[in-house]
């Protein structure tokens, strides 16, 4: 057991807040809310500055959230302007005066912001839309009541058009367009699936969601292993009672998918009762394409068809009760049902190098049934002081995947039967976390330090029987046991302060991480222990009003998913296959970040280094034809990467927003007794143009990808248009949206093997992005009475 390292992290925890949670400062608050000076409703995405009173200094900087509500913490006394400022609307000034022994909190009740006519008249571009906003280097995006994302049917389609931000058509995501990001919801991590994030983020209508806030750069305080960080706030809601909103989405292309979800939220003064329902029903399909060149100069075709049926619910549940002003509990459950039919039809083709005559053709098929039951609950606890606040998670989280198999191979010559096997395997994951963050004020600094502890297993068995003379028998060369646990403890300390016109926060983390993998099958075990620093910089210096740079550094670590490190075989095809590593070495990332911001502008330049990348390239048999890609460590990677993006408004009924990225990334990569140190660049043009048609709203959408790789493979270029048609109904209470993705149908992901002396293969990937989407969105409830404005809704939580 790890005693000594958990003693000494606690010992200085516990220092810490001996000696901080006394500390008292100055500090105050101001609230308010903006309010449409003609329509008297809350305006939302509005840009808000707080300066000195002869505005040299910019002291705070946010904007108003989708209910009008602003908030500036921890300002010390003294005199300062209040400046709004929001495309459409008459800029306003405010003089306010923070006395050193007034109220805690400064109530500015409601602010009029009226409408600017002769700006709305404009034909001129202009740049900035207060939908979009950076601080710190950190990008802020408001999802409801943006025009560029009204045309899309969730949450996962915002993503697709968010600057930076890559999804793939298996909905894997890449954040930088070298990671993955980590998804938070209200500050706080969300332990789930990538199954049960897509389906998670497919339930979330625009309208749902306040703002999606992209952090490139995590500072020490997040966890080691969150390279990127996409944080979604959802949409808060102050009236009392009974509110909900029903959202169906239905698609087709090969096959038809149909998606139904129910938000439920009931709100008195002290309780919010929170209940999301979703079921998903209908197919998907997928596509494995490969010509691969034989060393005896025959050619191999690989054609792998899937289509996959799902009947799916998820459920999540939250009570959250106020114990007293400023403290509150919630307690949360979910579950995420998965029952699916994965129907595989294979042609495995060998032909002369011409492809003129066939020398071999073995049919295959594969009858899958992949189920996933998947619960999580946990608490949080929030508490705010008088210059301080307390934030605890505890959360306990099960993943369960079982899978059986009927796979079938013949010959298509002579119809005969070439081999039969059938598969069982279970894999289940379960997760225990702890973790505590406090901050404290200190003038106008803020320090910061938390714990955390993961304690992770994870127990795998994988069974193949195959038929010999009639009867199925254990194959023990490929079935498999494997055991896997995990403990990590980890602390941080930071320090956020001001001096001048510079804001910058330094951070400390250390993480201490103990493994221990079992392979029964083997009976050998694996035990490693290390202990790593992680530190980050920012410094963000203010040029003037809505203009910033920001420097910034971290260091970041990743460690080897759980499938990664699994040794079982999983086939594409009869001759492909891809294998876990279960002495795969956690990678360290070191990233430096310029980022420059003007209004809506945003430039940001990345650069770093990554040593024990962490990859699966293939290995290819000669005599038995099989294609296997295996897990291992690369010594290293460099990589760097330009970023801009601006929206446009030309006029009141055209609005465009335009993202164009620069990647160059270089590995070390040892392969079959040779290094290749190949350097690629490419690029990447993604964008949108809205257009505002009375009560309809067109969108077309695109993004290009130039050619691009890594040591081992080209890629290919990849395009694709999207159009989307949204219009609202009965003053908007109904929301629909019909939309035409890949109208071309051209993104597939096609690889190319670099060393055809060793592998001449030719492959690509595609997941039927072409589709017809038609959703709706409806909003209803029963509310009668609402709180008083100088009742505001509680904080949002801080990321943990």
């Amino acid at each position: 057991m790890l005693k000594n390292p958990n003693t000494k992290m606690k010992s200085i925890l516990f220092l810490c807040l001996c000696l901080f949670a006394n500390l008292l400062a100055n500090a105050q608050t101001i609230k308010g809310k903006l309010v449409d000076g003609k329509t008297s409703q809350g305006v939302s995405m509005v840009n808000l500055t707080l300066t000195n009173q002869d505005h040299t200094n910019l002291i705070k900087y946010a904007n108003s959230d989708t209910l009008g509500l602003f908030e500036f913490k921890e300002i010390s006394s003294g005199k300062y302007i209040l400046t709004v400022s929001s495309i459409g609307y008459q800029k306003l000034q405010k003089e306010l005066t923070i006395n050193e022994n007034g109220p805690k909190t400064l109530e500015l009740g409601n602010i009029l912001i009226n409408e600017d006519l002769n700006q709305l008249k404009e034909i001129t571009i202009t740049s900035g839309t207060p939908s979009f906003s950076t601080q710190n280097g950190q990008m802020k995006i408001g999802v409801a009541n943006n025009t560029f994302f009204k045309s899309s049917a969730n949450l996962l389609d915002v993503f697709r058009k968010l600057p930076g931000l890559q999804v793939n058509q298996d909905g894997t995501m890449l954040l930088a367009g070298r990671v993955t990001p980590t998804l938070f919801v209200d500050g706080k991590p969300v332990n789930m699936s990538n199954d049960e994030i897509q389906t998670y983020l497919s339930s979330l209508s625009p309208d749902m969601v306040e703002s999606v806030e992209l952090i490139n750069q995590p500072s020490s305080k997040y966890d080691g292993e969150y390279q990127g960080i996409i944080d979604v706030k959802l949409k808060r809601n102050q009236s009392l009672g009974l509110r909900g909103t029903y959202n169906a989405r239905f698609q087709r292309n090969n096959y038809s998918l149909l998606d139904n979800n129910l938000s439920l939220t009931y709100k008195t003064n002290r309780l919010i009762y929170d209940l999301k329902l979703g079921h998903t029903t209908g197919s998907t399909f997928y596509k494995y394409y490969a010509l691969q060149y034989l060393p005896n100069t025959n050619a191999m075709t690989t054609d792998t068809r899937t289509a996959t049926s799902n009947q799916n619910f998820n459920v999540q549940a939250r009570v959250a009760y106020e114990l007293q002003k400023g403290q509150s509990l919630e307690a949360f459950a979910r579950t995420f049902q998965v029952d699916r039919n994965a129907v595989t039809n294979n042609q495995l083709l060998t032909q002369t190098n011409n492809l003129g005559q066939t020398i071999a053709h073995v049919s295959g098929g594969n009858n899958a049934l992949p189920k996933q039951y998947n619960y999580a609950g946990g608490l949080n606890y929030d508490a705010q002081f008088k210059n301080g606040e307390l934030h605890i998670i505890a959360s306990l989280a099960q993943i369960d995947n079982r899978q059986t198999e009927d796979i079938q191979n013949w010959n298509a010559l002579n119809n005969e039967w070439l081999n039969y096997w059938k598969t069982s395997s279970r894999n289940n994951i379960l997760i225990h976390t702890a973790q505590a963050d406090y901050s404290q004020a200190m003038g106008t600094g803020k320090l910061e330090f938390g714990g955390k502890f993961a304690y992770t297993t994870t127990q795998n068995n994988l069974r193949y029987d195959t038929l010999v003379n009639a009867v199925f028998n254990l194959d023990p060369k490929r079935s498999n046991q494997f055991g896997y646990r995990e403990y990590i403890t980890a602390g941080y300390l930071s320090y956020l302060g001001k001096w001048d016109k510079i804001n910058y926060s330094l951070s400390l983390r250390t993480e201490h991480t103990r493994t221990i993998a079992n392979s029964i099958t083997t009976n050998v075990v694996t035990e490693r222990k290390y202990l790593k620093w992680l530190p980050s910089l920012n410094i963000t210096y203010t040029i003037n009003n809505g203009e910033q740079l920001s420097f910034s550094y971290s260091r970041r670590l990743t460690r080897p998913t759980f499938a990664a490190l699994n040794p079982f075989r999983f086939y594409y095809s009869p001759r492909h296959y891809w294998i876990g590593n279960p002495y795969l070495q956690p990678s360290t990332t070191n990233l430096f970040a310029l980022v420059y911001s003007r209004k809506a502008l945003n430039i940001s330049l990345n650069a770093g280094r990554e040593t024990d990348v962490l990859a699966r390239y293939p290995e290819y048999n000669p005599e038995t034809n099989e294609l296997i890609f295996l897990g291992r460590n690369l010594p290293y990677r460099n990589f760097a990467n330009l970023q801009l993006s601006s929206p446009l408004t030309i006029n009141k009924w055209w609005r465009m927003n335009n993202n164009i990225a620069f990647y160059y990334a270089k590995e070390l990569t040892p392969y079959f007794d040779q290094t290749y140190r190949i350097g690629i660049f490419n690029y990447t043009i993604s964008g949108s143009q809205v257009f505002s048609l009375k009560d309809w709203l067109l969108d077309v959408s695109y993004s290009y990808e130039s050619k691009s790789g890594n040591g081992l493979y080209v890629f290919k270029p990849v395009y694709g248009v999207d159009f989307g048609l949204q219009k609202a109904w009965f003053k908007n209470k109904l929301n629909t949206k019909l939309t035409l993705y890949d109208a071309f149908d051209n993104i597939k992901r096609r690889l190319i093997f670099r060393e055809k002396s060793i592998i001449n293969n030719d492959m690509y990937h595609y997941f039927g992005a072409q589709r017809l989407v038609f959703s709706l969105t409806y909003n209803f409830g029963t509310s009668t009475y609402k709180i008083k404005d100088s009742k505001k809704s509680e904080e949002e939580n801080r990321a943990n």
